[in-house]
């Protein structure tokens, strides 16, 4: 279940908060030391931080803790949104307004639609998808398009694909391969990179991707068209 902490100090708000964001795991503060103390030691999907609160603002919990925020979507809410609060908040990267009174179910599907798009976007972060193939980042597998089933890489040859994998018909030279699979630091002969590729192109056989060598210049990763042969 996702976390969503609320900084709010209104009780009415907190309860309209309460009834409409069920489904999430919600935590709620009502003052900016009790926001800070949440976010110091707790990690949230989506923080929705009132602009207006006893002690101080949301804007000053928010730029406190930008890093720690950064790359979660933070939504103000606020009784009054002047041109300043305004410009300050997107500056910093906010997220989006609400302003009070707000319709809950519009709150919803605002809330749900972010957390939406940041689960795909992460998704994409850990799965490179090129043609029927998935690279997954996270266990260094590469599955076999909508199956579990994986073809079985060493780490280099996994190295190998995932930097071809990003850039498709791009054509990378030996010492490009060389130095971001290897490092450059790694003393390794051309015959020795040839090797690996070779390998990992037996490996893709029949995968419906394959790594192509380009005389004289490098190799690069291609789709293959339904209906030709590799």
């Amino acid at each position: 279940m996702q976390r969503i902490l609320c900084v709010e100090d209104a009780p009415d708000v907190l309860m309209i908060l309460e009834a409409a964001l069920r489904g999430y795991q919600l935590t709620f503060a009502t003052t900016t030391k009790q926001a800070s103390e949440f976010i110091s030691r707790e990690q949230y999907a989506l923080v929705l931080l009132d602009i207006e609160l006893p002690d101080g603002t949301g804007l000053e919990v928010y730029a406190n803790f930008f890093d720690r925020l950064r790359g979660i979507p933070v939504i103000f809410l606020t009784g009054k949104l002047d041109f300043a609060s305004k410009v300050s908040a997107f500056s910093l990267g906010a997220e989006d307004f609400i302003i009070k009174p707000f319709d809950p179910k519009e709150l919803k599907l605002r809330i749900d639609s972010k957390l939406r798009k940041l689960a795909t976007g992460a998704d994409e972060r850990i799965n490179l998808r090129i043609g029927p193939l998935v690279c997954n980042s996270e266990e260094q597998r590469l599955f076999k398009g909508g199956s579990r089933e994986s073809i079985d890489l060493t780490s280099l040859e996994f190295r190998i694909f995932h930097l071809l994998a990003q850039t498709p018909n791009k054509i990378f030279s030996r010492g490009e391969i060389l130095d971001r699979c290897w490092g450059q630091s790694v003393t390794v002969a051309d015959r020795a990179i040839d090797v690996h590729i070779s390998n990992l192109r037996k490996k893709l056989d029949n995968s419906g991707v394959r790594i192509e060598a380009v005389i004289g210049s490098g190799y690069r990763i291609c789709v293959e068209k339904q209906g030709t042969n590799p």
